[in-house]
């Protein structure tokens, strides 16, 4: 299938984008401090007059260069980005031939792959918030820009409801095949069926549980500014935010990473209970955290309330998140 097989190549070519290359030495366009040696080593020179693009409408089309220059492999919101100005590029391109032949030699895509950037941007973006809070990958979002505005909206409400169809079963949706779109792991048999429901549970389950720690996250650091500014946390108001959403967090967290064990304290080995992290694991340390929070009689006293909460959680479930630390928050 042609559309298949276009989705194939644009997946391929975003590992594939063109080093910052100079523009002509007449000083039309910017040059771009940040190249890396790899880029300079590979300038080549783009002879916009030649392509017939206005020296007005230069610095737009560098920037979209320039953009792509400075990108590896996209992730989603950069995906919406780099179709977001690809679109406007192409609106001050004299011609369809003239953005195609640009975006050759300065990008590196071919027609079909400027044209599912620009597609993920103009049938997407009314969605964009929802696709980009679910880390949609790239290959999945150029086939669902191809779809109908039906298959659009019901592929979103199953990411708002947790769920994650899998790149082939949104392209199942969009070519019509819903015996693919529509297999279900719990109907495959055997080990792949069990690595199908494995799989589904990740899929559903990781984003739930970093939702959930991202929560948790917000209402720490907002509780932790009087700390800050030497005063105590309010410590009843965030027990009540935070208690049962940590137990549940770290229930969660077992099912998704861990299997099961015998418990070592029993001569009964049917006896199971979920394994620990490796010892002295940032994971192990966010397990601890979980379940400190999840029992109020764990926390410290006020006094000690925000030091804990700065030196020890946040780290924690910024890790979790894979958040950048925060800014003015010790970890030592």
């Amino acid at each position: 299938m042609d559309s298949v097989k276009a989705l194939r190549e644009t997946a391929q070519e975003i590992d594939q984008v063109a080093p910052a290359r100079h523009v002509a030495a007449s000083g039309q366009g910017r040059r771009n401090g940040r190249q890396s040696g790899s880029a300079k080593a590979n300038e080549q020179s783009i002879d916009y007059g030649s392509l017939g693009i206005p020296e007005a409408a230069v610095p737009s089309f560098e920037e979209a260069r320039e953009m792509f220059a400075s990108l590896g492999r996209k992730r989603t919101e950069e995906v919406f980005a780099c179709g977001e100005m690809l679109a406007k590029v192409r609106g001050k391109s004299p011609s369809q031939d003239v953005f195609e032949r640009w975006s050759k030699q300065a990008c590196r895509l071919t027609r079909r792959g400027a044209g599912n950037y620009i597609a993920v941007h103009n049938n997407l973006r009314a969605h964009r918030k929802v696709l980009v809070d679910c880390s949609v990958p790239a290959a999945a979002m150029y086939a669902l820009a191809a779809a109908a505005a039906e298959t659009v909206a019901s592929v979103v409400a199953d990411l708002k409801a947790g769920k994650r169809p899998t790149v082939r079963e949104i392209r199942g949706l969009v070519s019509g095949d819903t015996q693919t779109a529509q297999t279900d792991p719990a109907d495959i048999a055997g080990v792949d069926g069990l690595r199908a429901l494995a799989r589904a549970k990740a899929q559903n389950g990781v984003p739930i549980l970093v939702e959930r720690l991202k929560g948790m996250l917000g209402d720490i650091q907002a509780a932790l500014q009087p700390h800050f500014e030497g005063k105590n946390v309010a410590k009843g108001a965030l027990v009540a935010k935070l208690e049962h959403p940590a137990r549940r967090a770290r229930s969660e967290l077992e099912n998704l990473a861990l299997f099961v064990e015998p418990n070592s304290r029993s001569s009964e080995t049917w006896r199971v209970h979920p394994a620990i992290f490796p010892h002295g694991s940032p994971w192990e340390a966010v397990s601890r955290v979980l379940f400190k929070l999840g029992g109020r009689e764990e926390w410290p006293d006020a006094n000690d309330l925000g030091a804990w909460l700065a030196k020890d959680v946040v780290p924690a479930i910024e890790f979790a998140v894979g958040a950048k630390p925060s800014k003015g928050i010790s970890t030592e």
